[in-house]
């Protein structure tokens, strides 16, 4: 049974004693009609004041003191007369003594019990001037000390269920708001993703635009000039060639030649810019292959290329991340391997990748030179493009260096998966 349960029993007990006591005294052949028919009437005005005190306002007993002080006298005295009546009624009277945890609060229900221990003595002077007042007031102080030491024990256990209930509620409340936290959490990572991708976006137009106009749109000017002079040197050596000798002629057809070459160089130059261009859109190796199989390409081909030993490691359990998670950290890799190209004269490196719970962390470390990181803000080291990197994805970078001992540069950046959704750009 559940505590409401018990709450119903325990305030519906006084109606079943009432009833088993009426059907005994209205069974009684010695009893008067009358007596009996009064009893009844009595019996039901105690129904009616329980049901409309009790049963009617669930919320006072325990709760409010006034009402249900009044409700608890109403009661004893209509049990007193009853029992008065007629014993069968000490049934009644024998309720009065849990009705008084149930109706009346805090300590207040051991007066109740006091006052139900007087009823059930029913004349307290004449059993106490009686020669042997023992065999009346023993059984209702017994009633009373039960009902008290039982009232105190589910009082107790009432009380203690009532702290576990609120510690339940709160373990649950906080539970609610981890996940609340949690839910919140994933759509801050997913709307900084979204945002980072929009300026990534418009950072990458704006590059691409300048170096489009740099490179690409001067070599197709200046390919239209040549082309033009081009076209100029063919009219005229084609107006010339019947009124001019062939040697002439062949002196203009070679101006054309030297011309179309000149545009040819130029178109394949910006050619070369536009292939440079793309190429930084995205790292080409990450397109069929995961990050650690990306790495061991760079690494490898960068430990070749510069003929200094280089060995990749990968810590952890390797999973697909999201394309600007990677993206990062194989950039992030590639410019501080170049970075150990340039300045560290370096004798090895080690690159080092842990997939972790929560982040991903990537190490690039040498025996070179090294430097002052304090003195390498804004040169030509490319660590501030490295730190926006990692900055766009909520991580971090720490670089370790010194001169004589080398240089270690870190990045940690969330470890997001494939599966989270971009926002839309």
């Amino acid at each position: 049974m559940t505590e409401r349960d018990w709450d119903r029993a325990w305030r519906a007990l006084p109606l079943a004693l009432l009833a088993l006591a009426t059907v005994i005294a209205a069974a009684d052949a010695s009893a008067a009609p009358a007596g009996r028919v009064i009893n009844v009437a009595l019996a039901a005005a105690v129904a009616v004041w329980h049901g409309w005190m009790v049963l009617a306002h669930p919320a006072w007993p325990e709760r409010a003191l006034a009402p249900m002080a009044v409700y608890f006298a109403g009661l004893l005295a209509l049990a007193w007369l009853l029992a008065s009546r007629h014993p069968a009624y000490a049934l009644l009277v024998l309720a009065c003594f849990p009705m008084a945890f149930v109706a009346l609060p805090g300590r207040y229900a051991y007066l109740g019990v006091g006052a139900a221990a007087l009823v059930a003595v029913g004349d307290p002077y004449r059993a106490v001037t009686s020669g042997d007042p023992w065999p009346r007031l023993a059984p209702a102080l017994a009633a009373a000390g039960l009902a008290a030491f039982l009232g105190w024990i589910i009082r107790a256990m009432e009380a203690e269920a009532a702290r576990r209930r609120a510690a339940n509620q709160a373990l649950h409340a906080a539970n609610l708001r981890l996940e609340r936290l949690g839910e919140e959490n994933a759509r801050l990572h997913g709307e900084l993703l979204a945002a980072a991708r929009r300026t990534g976006v418009a950072g990458e137009r704006e590059r691409l635009a300048r170096e489009i106009h740099d490179t690409v749109g001067q070599g197709l000017a200046g390919i239209v000039t040549q082309l033009e002079a081009a076209e100029e040197a063919a009219e005229e050596a084609a107006e010339e060639a019947a009124e001019e000798a062939a040697e002439e002629a062949a002196g203009d057809a070679e101006t054309v030649r030297r011309r179309l070459a000149a545009a040819r160089d130029l178109a394949r130059q910006s050619l070369t810019e536009v292939r440079r261009s793309l190429h930084h859109l995205r790292p080409g190796p990450l397109a069929g292959s995961g990050l650690p199989q990306a790495l061991t390409g760079l690494v490898s081909g960068w430990s070749a290329t510069h003929d200094v030993p280089a060995t990749l490691t990968v810590t952890g359990t390797a999973r697909r991340l999201h394309p600007e998670v990677e993206m990062t950290l194989f950039r992030t890799v590639q410019e501080a391997l170049a970075n150990v190209a340039r300045h560290a004269h370096a004798g090895r490196t080690v690159v080092t990748l842990s997939y972790m719970e929560d982040v991903v962390v990537t190490d690039v470390r040498d025996d070179g030179v090294g430097f002052a990181p304090q003195q390498a803000r804004g040169d030509g080291f490319g660590l501030t493009a490295m730190r926006q990197r990692a900055t766009r994805l909520a991580g971090t970078m720490e670089v370790e260096s010194a001169p004589g001992q080398g240089t270690a540069i870190s990045v940690t950046v969330p470890a997001i998966p494939a599966a989270a959704a971009w926002g839309t750009p």
